[in-house]
């Protein structure tokens, strides 16, 4: 995959594996530092402005708004103590990167790629077998299983490294339930960052981590408002 626009501390690679091909990938994720480079080489002027949605104990979830000479690109970051545990005292900072890297995307600057702050928790997730997680075998960064070794979050799964909706069945919104959201909100001319805030008010949480039942209420809400 090209990634030649960035430089080669501006990336890290991150083995997974891959469901559909069932073999291991390793994908490029750019750091937020190469975004903010080819956003300052290519604007005289570059604003970028946070604000906080949601700031809790366990959630944190902000706004950002980057300003470039080709208009305005907003980006929602979240951040949780379960999902980020490793740096759980800086849940908010985190949702804030995360949150410029995906405007700075939207913005044009690296938008083929996810970014890395984004898969961030995600290290060398193994290959699930039987139906489970890899139990942590020092091959790299392995979430906790709540005690059962069955998994992430227990579930029996094994946890899919990705940058897409899960589809391993543990309840989080489908591939396609996911797409047909997007579709939905795009029809309405509505932004991915609008389509955020209203799953942020409704469930608590952003689009792509949904539950099943959830999404079924966003589709039809959307629908609705065609």
């Amino acid at each position: 995959m090209e990634t030649s626009q960035f430089k080669e501390d501006e990336i890290t690679f991150i083995k997974r594996w891959d469901k559909e091909r069932g073999e291991y990938i390793t994908s490029p994720f750019p750091k937020i530092g190469g975004r903010l480079r080819l956003a300052h080489e290519d604007n005289e002027a570059l604003s970028i402005e946070t604000e906080i949605i949601r700031y809790d104990e366990r959630i944190a979830v902000v706004l950002a708004t980057c300003t470039t000479k080709r208009g305005k690109f907003r980006g929602i970051g979240m951040s949780s103590v379960e999902r980020d545990e490793k740096i759980a005292p800086a849940i908010l900072e985190l949702a804030e990167t995360r949150a410029i890297a995906r405007s700075l995307r939207f913005a044009g600057y690296g938008i083929e790629y996810t970014s890395y702050e984004e898969m961030s928790h995600i290290v060398n997730v193994d290959k699930p077998e039987n139906g489970k997680g890899n139990g942590g075998n020092g091959n790299g960064y392995h979430r906790p299983n709540n005690g059962n070794g069955n998994g992430h979050n227990g579930n029996g799964n094994g946890y899919q490294a990705s940058s897409s909706p899960d589809t391993n069945g543990n309840g989080r919104l489908s591939s396609k339930q996911f797409k047909y959201i997007q579709k939905l909100n795009e029809d309405l001319g509505r932004t991915t960052a609008d389509l955020d805030k209203q799953c942020l008010a409704m469930f608590g949480t952003v689009t792509q981590h949904l539950s099943r039942q959830d999404a079924s209420r966003v589709i039809q809400h959307l629908t609705a408002a065609h």
